[in-house]
């Protein structure tokens, strides 16, 4: 049979208490919630800590690695936009931060793009933000990362956008290698058919490179960033000699002047994308920037076929073709391309070479803790906690918990999470909960053990009171005050006062 009786009030210090608070204050979760990780945290020790409270409700899903860590870093505001709560950042784009984002009503996953608070007060920068959504807007392709709204809150201006389940090819490329030349040539086509929408709707990318295309899980090529996208081919809102685009894919004449730059860059980039992907790295290296671009300007074009025997001439010949160093030498439209390229394919390609691509379980890559996301806690929307704003909470009482039940409570609701675990309040490893099974044998222990305690109760009350009725009747003596208390291991004490 089962036995239900109440927990222990814990054992929560004033930091635990304040790291409570900021997540109630911060909107994140409800004191019901946090009761009910508590207790069953409680099978193992009742000593709390920030930090171990915080994994447990990173356990049961109630907070993530990104936001624990923000709120135990002290922070309690800045984690919903409008109507969606921030779950952890994705990366960077060209113009801002990229969020992945939960819709509080629709329950939806939605990527957000947030301009920088230090670019807010910044004509230029919030009008290329703007223009970018509507480079976005304009795009509807099933190739290319979709956008739904453009919307502001708390002052913040911020594009909703399609989230991506997977990954940016520079970091499929860490992860798992570099690709096939068949798996490579899928990528490409996917791209390209891309391109050729957003130029025929007179839009430029200008910013074509690895990490900007992201390999959905089932091998769909998802082009995203149209930050540094320009509507139109001889109108500009770039500031005069100003670089705009990446130095290891940049197109030689957009080096020069990126307002008069027309769909070939975006081919010339492709080709130094796609010659990364087949050897592993960029195809001009150097120790500087300006190194980099002036073999982007002067450097012969390396042949892929010279590192990888295994690709084919018609590839490593219209890589060269793509990085030519006039855009008149190279394919002159991204339609034209697509032909070309279908053409190579033929027969060769399933389909599929993107979904079936082996993923490597050794070599891991980073998610929420790259070091693009280090300045984060100061410019994206997260702001300080305030003690006005913390005085707001009522007083947590942990003195009512849910009752457990202690032959179906499982052993606690921890689960493996980026958080550290932090170190026993009383300098030793807490014990592990052991499993209690449903057998009739442990049912019985525990009735014998709740039995002995009850009459170990009874014999400590009646030597108390047989003391305090002596020590009363005594006329030699004057009247003795008494006062009883537990021990550390729930023996009764009888003292003078």
């Amino acid at each position: 049979m089962s036995v239900e009786t109440t927990a222990a009030e814990p054992v929560l210090d004033q930091a635990t208490r304040d790291f409570v608070r900021r997540s109630m204050q911060a909107g994140l979760v409800e004191l019901a919630d946090v009761k009910k990780v508590v207790v069953s945290l409680m099978t193992e020790d009742l000593v709390f800590t920030p930090e171990r409270l915080a994994q447990g409700l990173v356990g049961a899903d109630l907070l993530t690695p990104w936001q624990a860590r923000k709120l135990l870093a002290g922070k309690a505001r800045g984690f919903h936009l409008g109507n969606y709560r921030l779950l952890q950042p994705l990366g960077r784009g060209g113009m801002g931060v990229v969020f992945l984002a939960r819709h509080a009503v629709m329950n939806r996953l939605m990527a957000l793009k947030i301009l920088p608070s230090e670019a807010s007060k910044d004509s230029r920068r919030i009008e290329r933000f703007k223009e970018e959504a509507r480079a976005s807007a304009k795009l509807e392709h099933p190739n290319i990362v979709q956008a739904f709204d453009f919307s502001e809150s708390d002052g913040k201006l911020f594009i909703v956008m399609e989230y991506i389940e997977g990954v940016d090819l520079h970091r499929a490329v860490a992860r798992d290698g570099v690709m096939s030349p068949t798996e490579a040539l899928d990528a490409m086509i996917q791209t390209t058919d891309a391109l050729a929408h957003a130029h025929q709707r007179g839009i430029v990318h200008r910013d074509i490179k690895p990490s900007n295309l992201l390999l959905r899980n089932d091998g769909v090529i998802k082009v995203s960033d149209m930050g540094l996208a320009r509507i139109g081919y001889t109108a500009g809102t770039d500031a005069p000699n100003r670089l705009t685009g990446t130095a290891d894919f940049i197109a030689p004449e957009q080096a020069i002047d990126s307002q008069s730059v027309d769909a070939r860059a975006d081919i010339y980039s492709l080709g130094c994308t796609w010659y990364f992907l087949l050897v592993g790295k960029p195809p001009f290296p150097g120790t500087s920037v300006a190194q980099r671009l002036a073999k982007h300007q002067t450097a012969k074009v390396p042949l892929v076929s010279d590192t990888r025997s295994d690709c084919p001439p018609a590839i490593s010949l219209l890589i060269q073709r793509m990085m030519s160093k006039r855009p008149v030498d190279r394919p002159a439209s991204a339609a034209e391309l697509l032909t070309q390229l279908r053409r190579i394919a033929g027969s060769k390609l399933a389909g599929r070479e993107l979904a079936n691509r082996p993923r490597s379980e050794q070599r891991t890559v980073p998610q929420d803790d790259s070091s693009s996301f280090a300045s984060l806690d100061d410019s994206g929307p997260l702001g300080e906690a305030s003690q006005g704003a913390m005085a707001e909470i009522a007083e947590i009482d942990f003195g009512s918990l849910p009752p457990i039940d202690l032959a179906t409570l499982p052993p606690a609701a921890v689960h493996v999470s980026p958080l550290a675990t932090p170190p026993n309040a009383a300098g030793s490893p807490s014990k592990p909960a052991q499993r209690r099974g449903s057998s009739n044998e442990t049912d019985s222990n525990q009735s014998v053990l709740l039995g002995a305690g009850l009459a170990l109760s009874i014999v400590a009350l009646l030597a108390v009171v047989s003391v305090t009725f002596y020590q009363m009747t005594k006329d030699e003596k004057p009247l003795t005050r008494l006062k009883t208390t537990e021990g550390g291991k729930g023996n009764v004490i009888v003292i003078e006062e």
